[in-house]
């Protein structure tokens, strides 16, 4: 296992983020590299308390004091020591059991929530939790997305959210057919039907017109 530290970068006019790499998931920001610093000690102790709640082993990890940690500047390349050796297959499963601990403690934190609350956001310049939420699974896809093996890979990715919508939609009740009021705006299933398909077709044209302007053979269709 890597030394534990805890790595800073500028993320901005006005904030810091800091992440300790030797515990995958443990980060925190701050208007400061002090305060960075300062949440990602306790976001150490925060997350590793999650995953031991959740049955997840944090044997590695116990023995780390992160009140002692050293922090340093990330390095430029934004890669951490050892992120670019190969992966074991052990840290495949220990990903994937942290990652279904953290999913699984999320939905327990907002499951009980009701609309009004999802949407309620504590000022005007902050999220809701259903916006909160909704950057999660957009994230989700754009990170899995840095996975792809283009142009080798038949766009598994992207594949797969085509699935995930498929699946959605091939279950869907009747009761299901209902508005949705999200951030003042109606959004009834048919409204998302038809900006699904909208914003698909509209970006097949767009993707259209990059090619034709880099130029180049395209095989037939």
């Amino acid at each position: 296992m890597s030394e534990a530290k805890i790595f800073v970068i500028q993320g901005g006019d006005g904030y810091f983020l800091a992440r300790i790499p030797v515990l995958p998931g443990a980060n925190a920001s701050g208007t400061t590299r002090d305060e960075a610093i300062a949440n990602a000690r306790k976001a150490f102790r925060a997350y590793r308390d999650l995953l031991a709640a959740r049955g997840v082993s944090v044997a590695h990890w116990e023995h780390i004091d992160p009140e002692t940690i050293p922090a340093e500047d990330s390095p430029p390349s934004g890669l951490f020591p050892g992120e670019e050796e190969p992966l074991q297959e052990h840290e495949i499963r220990d990903f994937l059991h942290q990652f279904e601990a953290s999913r699984a403690a999320l939905i327990s934190l907002v499951k009980g929530l009701s609309a009004p609350q999802l949407e309620q956001k504590p000022t005007e310049t902050t999220w809701s939790v259903r916006e909160a939420l909704e950057h999660i699974m957009s994230a989700d896809v754009e990170f899995l997305a840095k996975l792809e093996k283009w142009p080798d890979d038949p766009f598994g990715t992207l594949q797969a959210t085509h699935r995930i919508a498929f699946q959605r939609f091939s279950v869907m009740e009747p009761s299901d057919f209902v508005d949705h009021e999200v951030m003042g705006r109606r959004w009834t299933t048919r409204r998302v039907m038809r900006r699904m398909l909208e914003h698909e077709f509209e970006h097949y044209g767009h993707i259209k017109e990059i090619m034709a302007a880099l130029g180049g053979d395209r095989p037939p269709e």
